[in-house]
């Protein structure tokens, strides 16, 4: 899987480094690495990376805080009429303020023993809301019109109410909520399954709501790697060349985001090792797999795809090296071929 739209932006380290030495950015395109090819972030390829990557904190943060799959609530929540356009315009508004209803709820009213005053215990538990306009295929079914509204599906891990009181906070203030217990991981994945999915309501919505379509928002530190996994992740990620970009989730790869390799190497660390595994994982993926996109281009155009692609990872002088060898192979294939 890999992104056919890769776009070329200048390097965020010069944006910031331009910032507080108070000078151009320009100032700085004689570095090799003042602009980087990186993937869109918006074709299906990148959402269904991205969707990966989250549903490997999620399990994370099931594994991390040792919460039973029975103890993650699955939850839809819909918006009354009335208060339709002020949330579709501030989506993360409504989420905020239901959470703050949630942890003032009387549960957790307590009797504070020094002053005899009450106060709500604190209560934090990870969640993640995924915003979806609805693609109308469900009112077909039932014989009705679709107005493609946008609504909210949710994973609360581990949260102290039970699903009913999730429900009528929900639906006293802002509209309907189904909230149940996940069974299993599939619950999980399947909530973030609409942050790549081809939502066909996008043809009937305007485009600023077609951005928030996906749109994901989740706890502070979702997913966070704990100081005493960092070794054990490590470890893993050098294995071997295809683990340093992945962990699995029983006998699945999942691709391991940029924040959990920062988390586990140093700057230096995460250079050297993706100059040495970078390019040899790139000519397999351009060269050697019979599945590859690249399989029915020629040689030569082979040979382009993969300078281009290798470039940022390499020294100029590698590179070089990279380029003097490709070269010769196209020669020795030319004369193989008269």
């Amino acid at each position: 899987m890999a992104c056919e739209d890769r776009i070329t932006i200048v390097n965020p380290h010069y944006k910031k480094l331009a910032e507080i030495l108070r000078m151009p950015v320009v100032a700085f395109k004689h570095q090799k690495d003042y602009q980087l090819i990186v993937p869109c972030g918006h074709c299906l390829d990148c959402l269904k990376r991205r969707t990966k990557r989250w549903a490997l904190r999620a399990n994370y943060v099931c594994e991390s805080l040792g919460i039973d799959f029975s103890n993650c609530y699955f939850c839809t929540f819909t918006i009354k009429p009335e208060l339709y356009g002020e949330v579709l315009e501030r989506p993360y508004l409504a989420i905020r303020r239901f959470l703050d209803r949630l942890r003032k709820h009387p549960k957790f009213r307590e009797r504070n023993p020094d002053t005899g005053r009450y106060r709500y215990r604190k209560v934090k538990f990870p969640y993640f809301f995924v915003v979806e306009f609805a693609d109308g295929e469900t009112a077909k079914k039932r014989g009705l019109p679709s107005s493609h509204r946008m609504h909210f599906h949710a994973i609360f891990f581990g949260c102290p109410l039970y699903p009913y009181e999730v429900e009528e906070l929900w639906s006293a203030h802002v509209g309907r909520a189904d909230v149940q217990r996940c069974d299993s991981e599939a619950g999980i994945f399947y909530v973030l399954k609409y942050i790549s999915k081809d939502n066909t309501a996008n043809q009937y919505i305007s485009d600023i709501d077609a951005r928030k379509n996906g749109k994901l928002y989740v706890s502070h530190g979702f997913g966070r790697l704990l100081p005493e996994d960092v070794d054990r992740y490590r470890s893993h990620m050098l294995q071997s060349d295809s683990s340093y970009f992945s962990a699995f989730i029983g006998n699945y790869r999942y691709p391991i985001s940029r924040y959990w390799k920062n988390k586990c190497f140093s700057d230096i660390e995460i250079k050297e090792l993706n100059s040495r595994i970078v390019p040899k994982l790139l000519y397999n993926q351009i060269f050697v797999d019979p599945l590859s996109e690249y399989r029915s281009l020629s040689e030569e155009q082979k040979w382009e795809v993969y300078a281009e692609t290798v470039k940022p990872f390499l020294s100029d002088d590698v590179y070089s090296e990279y380029l003097t060898y490709g070269i010769n192979v196209l020669k020795s294939a030319a004369k193989q071929a008269q």
